[in-house]
Formats: structure tokens, sequence, C-alpha cells
């Protein structure tokens, strides 16, 4: 069996979906489950008739008048199909209408309508093209709990869900399609699995049928070397393993949902990411044993808009438990810490997560300095072999010689170097690791002195 999920921008139109529609059939002898995201843009789009920024009635008449229309270019005259574009609609209607407040909850049934309408047309597609399809709601597969728009899904509950919904669907020969970044809670209550979260759907399904592989389709050419809209000349990389896509995966990589690999690595199922407006393209194959390849580093990621706070208190010197005092105040405003550094007296943290920062700072000022700096980036370099070389610090700095950096770490494994610098230095910076790291007309000399 393999799991395909296809994102926004893969069936963001007719034209895209007819070709995601002749991949899936080029699959259809491999057992294909398919996972599909909303048309690029409809969940912008939900989410701002959510938030009144649209006039509802207008906005429900535009989103249905879309998907006709693409339903209409497809060819698509399927009574199934129109049944779940009016249920979509009127759902959509008396959520709108009814809407007193705007809760979590109400969010996630409104949102998560983009997928199920893409995934009806999908399967409708499939058998306007000769093919046994059938809509399976992710609904009545990923049991997850009530933490709405970020759902944690329930594995165990999921894998009786898969077992009595989506496997007789398999043996009876037809090919389920369903939604991305869906479940739903003990109460039947539809759940979001956070923004990017279809290709944690796709791997979560993957790990309880024991599919063979999961394929992330998007419109890039595998994970590359560093983000292309910063760096145009980035390449596609052939092999990663799980540790190095995790990394890139976390510090800001957008190929990769960050959780998307965790249920992938528990049961070693390869994740291959292609490009499906160019399918006949290799893509990037993560797995648990990858080829290697030329090169000390694998790709470069960043994560732009972090803040960066910094605890100062002579109590940090020859003491225990201070270091305990500070994440314990971070763990009561549930916001999640990505690098930490330490001094003698003093300990700098970053976050992107800001909503409670007021409060963090309020809590730490009770027994130490506090200073918080805005507006800083988080560079990623991730490599297997990183640790190999033991004058590979020298070689980064030495080529940011006139970059304020302001915290440098390295992580356990070793496969990553990880500092921090403006948000106004990230395209020089990437662009300059790019260039010396995988472009060969890069002047190497200036920068022997280093080695």
């Amino acid at each position: 069996m393999v799991v395909m999920k296809f994102g926004g921008t893969s069936v963001k139109n007719p034209e895209a979906i007819r070709r995601v529609t002749g991949i899936i059939l080029s699959r259809k002898n491999q057992t294909p489950v398919v996972v599909v995201s909303a048309m690029s843009g409809i969940t912008n789009y939900l989410i701002s008739l959510f938030q009144g920024e649209i006039p509802a009635n207008e906005g429900i008449l535009k989103l249905k008048e879309l998907h006709r229309i693409t339903a209409d270019d497809l060819g698509i005259c399927d009574n199934k199909w129109e049944e779940s574009l009016s249920k979509a609609i009127e759902t959509l209607r008396l959520n709108l209408t009814d809407k007193k407040d705007k809760s979590t909850e109400l969010y996630d049934s409104i949102v998560s309508i983009g997928e199920y309408l893409s995934a009806n047309m999908i399967a409708a597609n499939l058998r306007k093209n000769g093919v046994s399809s059938v809509m399976t709601d992710a609904r009545n597969l990923i049991a997850t709990n009530s933490t709405f728009s970020n759902a944690a899904p329930d594995f165990e509950k999921s894998a009786e869900n898969i077992q009595k919904n989506l496997i007789p669907v398999l043996k009876n020969g037809y090919i389920p399609v369903l939604q991305g970044f869906v479940g739903a809670d003990k109460n039947g209550n539809t759940t979001t699995l956070g923004r990017g979260g279809s290709d944690y759907s796709a791997t979560i399904i993957g790990s309880l049928i024991n599919a063979e592989k999961v394929e992330i389709w998007s419109d890039v050419h595998g994970v590359l070397t560093a983000d292309p809209s910063v760096v145009p000349q980035a390449k596609s990389i052939k092999h990663m393993s799980f540790s190095e896509a995790s990394e890139l995966a976390y510090f800001g990589a957008k190929v990769l949902h960050p959780a998307t690999l965790l249920p992938a690595i528990e049961k070693d199922i390869p994740v291959e990411v292609l490009n499906s407006i160019h399918p006949e393209q290799e893509g990037t194959i993560i797995s648990g044993s990858p080829h290697s390849e030329a090169g000390l580093v694998k790709s470069i990621a960043y994560k732009e808009d972090v803040t960066v706070i910094t605890v100062t208190s002579t109590r940090m010197l020859m003491a225990y438990g201070f270091m305990a005092e500070i994440f314990n105040i971070f763990k009561k405003y549930k916001t999640p810490v990505d690098l930490v550094t330490t001094s003698e007296v003093s300990v700098s943290i970053t976050v992107d997560c800001t909503d409670n920062i007021k409060k963090i700072k309020n809590d730490l000022e009770k027994f130490a300095r506090v200073n918080i700096e805005k507006s800083k980036a988080i560079v990623c370099i991730v490599g297997d072999t990183l640790k190999s070389d033991h004058a590979i610090m020298g070689k980064i700095f030495g080529l940011l010689d006139d970059v304020p950096i302001h915290m440098v770490s390295q992580g356990s494994s070793e496969i990553n170097i990880s500092f921090v610098v403006d948000n106004c230095d990230i395209k020089k910076v990437v662009t300059t690791l790019h260039q010396y790291f995988f472009e060969r007309n890069f002047n190497r000399k200036m920068f022997v002195h280093v080695n």
C-alpha cells in the first residue's frame, strides 16, 4: 500500500487536478490511499469568512461557485459530488449564521470544509476516469483529543477506526480519498491538526496501515538545499535521514510539517517528497538508512520572527534548580522553546510564540533581570556528517564575520548547527552559506585559513 498526499497547490485548479488524477492512476496497482488538502487559498478564505472579514452570504456563494466551476471544467457529472457540495455549503451556512462567538470548535468545523470539498472532487474525478473511488471521511478515521485547531491524534483509537472504516474500502477495490488536516474528538466534533497538518495525516494513516511508502506531493522537486524564494539556485536533495529532515522541518523548512515524520520514524516507513507539476522528476527520499552524498551540509533552513529572552542573575552561579525555575514558567504559559544557551550567570532562550510574553517576563523578573529582543531569526545548518569536520564552526563564522550573531547552539546529535541573527540579515546569511557549501563558483580560497 502507498499513501499519497497532495497539497493545496497540487489541486489548485482543473489542470492541476487532472495531473493529480493521472498520478493516482499510475499507482492504482499499489493500493493507494489518497490524502488531499483544500484547493490553494481556500483555507485562508474560510478563515476570513470565520473572522467576519467577508460577508457570509457573499463568501458562501463565491466558495460554491468556485468549486462548481472547477467541477464543470473537469466534466464531473456525479450525484455524489453534487450531494457533497450541497452538504458542505449548508453546513457552512448554518455555522456562520449560528455563530455567536469565535470558538475554536466552530473554527475547526468551518476551515476544514475546504478539505472536505477537494476530497469529494478528487474522488468524483477518479470515478469519471473509470476508477472505483470513494471519499472516506477522515473524521471517521483519525481520532484526536479536543484541543481544537491543534489537536493531538489518539493512535490506538485511530487504528480501530481504520480497521473498521478504511480497510474494508481497500479490500473492496476502491481508492479512498480523504481529507488531510482533519480528525474528530470522542464527541464527534471536527478537529484540525494545525496548519500544514495534511502531511501529518498522511504519515498517521501510513503508519496505521503499515504502508510501504508515504508520498508527499507538492510544487517543488523534493526537499531543497535552501528556500528557493531566498536562493533561486537551491538544489534538490536525493536522500535524507529522518533525523536530518526532522531538524529541517522544525527549524522552518516549508516542505514538511514538523510533526510529519514521527509516525513514519516509528514504523520505519520511507517518505518521498515529489513534485506534482513534474511527476517524472526525482524527488527526495527520507528514510532511516539514507545513501550518503558528497558534502558536509545537506540543507540550510531558517525560522523568522523569533524572540530572544535573556535571563540574568547571579543566583545561577554554583546553584542548582535555577534552570528548572525558568522552564517551569515557560511550561506554565504553554510556550515552546527552540534554542537555549547558557553562561555562568545568564540563560538565553528563543521562542516563536509570544502570546504570553508579558506574563513570562513578569514572572521571570521576580528573581532575575530579563531582556527581550524581537525580530530575530534562527538559521539551521543540517547534515549527518557535520560532526566529522571539527573546523565547521570556524568556516561558518568566517563567512559571516560582518553579521551580528546573537546565539549559537549545536544539538547533542551533532547533525545541526543553529544560530540567531537579525531578520534583516536572513537573505545575506542564507545566500552566503549556500554559495559556500553548494555552488562551485564560490571563491573558497578566501577561507583557506580556517581549515
